[in-house]
């Protein structure tokens, strides 16, 4: 299990799977994009895999070929916005301020290693969220992450303030390109400017330091803890429980929770995966308990989703299935948690 070191600004590949699985939801088809990345859909749900920027263009070109229409950008970063525990960046809903939380949305995607991808520049005037790499990168990159950056400042502006006021890019204008977010009846489109200096999201005055109604230090210190569970230095590339935990994290409503499934992303049979784990003291049955445990946790901390729903983004194909685990867990049911605490919704 060797992973290649990129010699150009790396993108994580669960980044880029997020990415890969938005253009399936546009209706480009699996084995397209796979054959455009050169890779397989194991690989791009390794924790330890990266690849280089020249992986997003050729997804977008083959999602463009795919979909035959050339302004991709924008559908593909809204369907990046993180909507629960188990997608890169949600922990930044839980910030104090607009400006944290986009800061550290960028920070969890993985994007261009110890480096800042984005720095935040205050001005008189305005406040700006500056592409951090003086490195020439694909355009397409930065046209995602900006339209990703931009739907969920929307999401977490709901609405109570006005976010980007005009977009500044350093490359010239792609063939194609309409506008952000994409032309319907509800958004106006946001000015978008070309062979800037830099490039730049520029936003209204206030934007950033504007408070976050759902702040929640508990959240943020236990998705804290719980990254520090995964953490690798740098040289530690085969901590199997670590890169284990990590890909069940980020896998929990969607597929490959078995044990076969890990075992191909990691590149190796199932019981050579369980004797690695069981070496470092854990089962694969643990480190999926625990890893929903610990999800769980945070999901009763936010308090906005039914039981239902809960289990649903643990992984349990059944609400009597998560409560019989719950139970197992604290010795009653979630429901008595839940009643106890109001932190549910109905």
């Amino acid at each position: 299990m060797a992973y290649p070191i990129s010699t150009s600004l790396t993108i994580s590949a669960q980044f880029l799977y997020r990415a890969y699985l938005s253009c399936h939801a546009l209706q480009a088809r699996k084995p397209q994009l796979l054959d455009a990345l050169q890779c397989s859909e194991p690989e791009l749900r390794d924790p330890g895999f990266q690849l280089g920027d020249d992986a997003i263009a050729s997804l977008c070109a083959a999602t463009r070929d795919e979909l035959n229409r050339t302004d991709i950008h924008s559908a593909i970063g809204k369907n990046m916005v993180p909507r629960c525990f188990s997608d890169l960046g949600f922990a930044a809903h839980f910030q104090p301020s607009f400006g944290e939380a986009l800061l550290q949305l960028v920070e969890e995607q993985g994007l261009g290693g110890e480096k800042p991808t984005v720095k935040l520049l205050s001005l008189s005037s305005d406040d700006r969220l500056v592409w951090n790499h003086d490195r020439p990168v694909s355009p397409d990159l930065i046209h995602i992450v900006f339209s990703l950056i931009y739907h969920s400042g929307e999401v977490l502006s709901d609405g109570r303030f006005r976010t980007v006021k005009a977009v500044h890019f350093a490359h010239p204008r792609p063939d194609g390109f309409r506008c952000l977010p994409e032309r319907n009846l509800r958004d106006d489109p946001v000015p978008c400017y070309f062979n800037r200096p830099s490039n730049y999201l520029e936003y209204h005055p206030m934007a950033m330091a504007r408070p976050m109604p759902q702040h929640n230090p508990e959240i943020i210190s236990a998705t804290g803890r719980q990254r520090a569970i995964f953490a690798r230095g740098r040289f530690e590339r085969e901590n199997i429980a670590k890169l284990t935990y990590e890909y069940l994290l980020h896998l929990l409503d969607k597929s490959g929770l078995s044990l076969d499934a890990a075992a191909m992303t990691f590149g190796m049979a199932e019981r050579t995966l369980r004797r690695k784990l069981v070496a470092e003291g854990l089962s694969y049955r643990q480190l999926l308990e625990q890893v929903r445990r610990d999800t769980c946790n945070l999901y009763f901390l936010e308090g906005t989703r039914n039981l239902s729903e809960i289990a649903a983004k643990l992984g349990y194909s059944e609400l009597s299935a998560f409560t019989r685990a719950y139970t197992s867990w604290y010795g009653h049911p979630p429901s008595q948690d839940a009643c106890a605490s109001t932190a549910l919704a109905a």
